[in-house]
């Protein structure tokens, strides 16, 4: 790639600028994306006028401060967010260049992986925006990024590649009858066989409050009754991924000839990638999902939310099963420090969950060699121990 011929700090202010385009853009998703509208229409205008914007209005933190913060036209106050995120996301793609190129640190040390890595920042970037203004994640942005991972991996992962998620013949089978059992459970969820859980939805605390300072009508809460009930919908989709997981995973433990198929098609690299992908995207996924069921059964309240599984899945299949799942278990302790530094603030104790797991995500892409070293051989020990007590 032309970007290999540049010297450091050439390579450094093309990558600023390249993301803080990316940021520009990311801007237009954290503003529409939350009211279903068009990414693409109508252009980029002035939402208070709009009146349609210039190219040399929308040129990213210069336009901006070149603008001093105004609409051009109507002189309305222009919000400081847009400028801010497109400087983070420039100085993102060229943190993540100075770690992965030049100190050798990190996930990446190929172009298209530090692409798909920048993808992966970008979209949890937006997500995060979003969850922490409007507590939801908009399941689109998390399975563009599945989507991408996907495709990706399979085109470029080969053994000696840095941050490949290549799978072995027996994750192959379960990943392949748990993706044909998540593609019948989303089908039948779309024609309706398969109830949707909170269908009319439930109203959160910082919501239930606003409606109460407003004087207008706050809905009765879900009982316990209710929300166990919701959350047998949901396990009720994990059905078919589970059995169908299960049972090709079991052919290929059972069968020689079945073991064998999949030994030759671990040969096939694309294959092997792709299908590692999507184990990192279900696997990070289900992980989640069962300790949001399990939570929400326990203690009769939703916990955690249903964008978070769906963040995870996006997660996984850029960064496989193994680093996703050493984010998800980071993001707790992201979060109790900004619980405790919101009670020692006195101020509102409700936070989404999603931007803690997109930082954990982040901090993981750097330090996920390290701790996969240090912990491998106990994990060796304890698959090995389960194999044994299976008497296998």
């Amino acid at each position: 790639m032309f970007l290999d011929s540049l010297p450091p700090i050439e390579g450094i202010i093309y990558l600023f600028v390249l993301g803080a385009c990316v940021g520009s853009f990311l801007n237009v998703v954290i503003h529409r994306l939350p009211k279903g509208m068009s990414l693409l229409t109508p252009p980029s205008h002035c939402p208070y006028c709009k009146t349609r914007l210039h190219w040399y209005d929308n040129i990213p933190v210069i336009g901006w401060i070149y603008l001093r913060g105004k609409c051009r036209y109507c002189g309305h106050r222009i919000s400081p967010r847009y400028p801010i995120i497109e400087a983070i996301t420039g100085g993102l793609f060229v943190f993540y260049y100075i770690m992965f190129f030049l100190r050798g640190i990190g996930m990446a040390a190929s172009w298209p992986m530090y692409f798909l890595d920048m993808a992966l920042i970008s979209g949890l970037l937006a997500a995060s925006v979003i969850d922490a203004e409007d507590f939801i994640i908009p399941a689109g942005i998390p399975w563009f990024l599945a989507g991408a991972g996907i495709v990706m991996h399979a085109v470029v992962d080969r053994p000696n590649v840095v941050g490949n998620i290549l799978i072995g013949p027996a994750k192959m089978s379960l990943s392949a009858g748990a993706g044909l059992g998540l593609a019948i459970s989303i089908v039948l969820l779309h024609f309706g066989v398969f109830p949707l859980s909170f269908a009319e939805g439930d109203l959160m605390d910082h919501e239930r409050e606003e409606l109460s300072k407003k004087n207008e009508e706050v809905p009765p809460e879900m009982t316990a009754a209710e929300v166990r009930t919701e959350m047998r919908k949901e396990m009720l989709f994990l059905i078919p991924p589970m059995l169908l997981g299960g049972i090709s995973l079991e052919l290929h433990n059972a069968s020689g000839g079945v073991a064998r198929m999949w030994v030759q098609a671990d040969t096939n690299l694309w294959l092997n990638a792709g299908l590692g992908a999507l184990f990192g995207g279900m696997a990070a996924a289900f992980l989640v999902w069962i300790i949001r069921i399990l939570g929400s059964y326990a203690f009769g309240r939703e916990a955690m939310g249903l964008g978070d599984v769906h963040l995870m899945f996006g997660i996984g299949a850029v960064l496989g099963a193994g680093a996703a799942a050493v984010a998800f278990f980071i993001a707790p302790f992201l979060a109790i420090l900004v619980a405790l530094y919101m009670r020692l603030a006195h101020r509102q104790r409700q936070f989404p969950y999603g931007p803690f797991l997109s930082l954990a995500a982040a901090i993981v892409m750097l330090c996920y060699g390290p701790i996969e070293q240090y912990y491998q051989p106990m994990i060796v020990g304890c698959i090995t121990l389960i194999h044994q007590l299976l008497g296998r």
